[in-house]
């Protein structure tokens, strides 16, 4: 079972893994603490440039930086989407976790 910590540490690296993919965006990521959600399966982690924080300058955001769910049963990681508001991907995510617990 993950601690939050052990579960920030995988978005960090899945983040980092993402931005070799993509040279020239910014690398300096933070996760937003006050913003991630805790769930009794896990967390929703918030992230954003570090950079942006201090300047609030446009060019300085991560764009299409959708929030993370981390399982703290399985270690799963998913990346969720930015289409709707974050409850809408907590709720399909419960969803998933009810069907799969009814199998």
């Amino acid at each position: 079972m993950l601690d939050r910590e052990q579960a920030q540490e995988l978005v960090v690296a899945d983040v980092e893994r993402l931005q070799q993919a993509y040279p020239g965006t910014p690398t300096d990521i933070v996760i937003l603490d006050d913003m991630t959600i805790e769930k009794e399966w896990g967390w929703v982690f918030i992230y954003q440039s570090e950079r942006y924080l201090n300047t609030k300058e446009f060019s300085d955001m991560l764009f299409g930086n959708a929030p993370y769910i981390v399982d703290r049963h399985t270690g799963e990681l998913r990346i969720t989407g930015n289409a709707h508001p974050i409850e809408y991907y907590i709720e399909d995510y419960e969803k998933l976790l009810q069907s799969r617990s009814e199998r």
